[in-house]
């Protein structure tokens, strides 16, 4: 059975753009390593009120909202939690994104 949108000829945030050593990470964006061998784009407006989290077919904005320690950025039940060196996206309550920390540079 295949999946909807999982086909070839989009970018892939996992996979490796001809010519290059490794994953590819677009310009402005932070790259994270994450727990199960995930890897999460983040890119943070300059102004950090808000963070875009980029999927491989699309991008979604968070707005930053109140948080007790660290920042959080928010929105439509998608939360984006940095947190002691430690990044967490969540989607309606499941987690997708967990004990993610940011790639180190080659």
């Amino acid at each position: 059975m295949a999946l909807a949108g999982c086909g070839g000829g989009g970018w892939l945030p996992w996979s490796t753009s001809s010519g290059s050593s490794g994953p590819y990470t677009p310009p402005g964006a932070t790259a994270y390593a994450c727990e199960g061998g995930k890897r999460l784009l983040v890119r943070f407006e300059s102004d950090t009120k808000s963070a875009w989290v980029i999927y491989p077919d699309r991008q979604l904005r968070l707005d930053q909202v109140a948080s007790a320690s660290g920042q959080e950025f928010g929105r439509a039940g998608t939360t984006l939690a940095v947190k002691e060196g430690d990044t967490t996206l969540t989607e309606a309550g499941a987690v997708l994104f967990a004990g993610c920390k940011p790639e180190q540079a080659k």
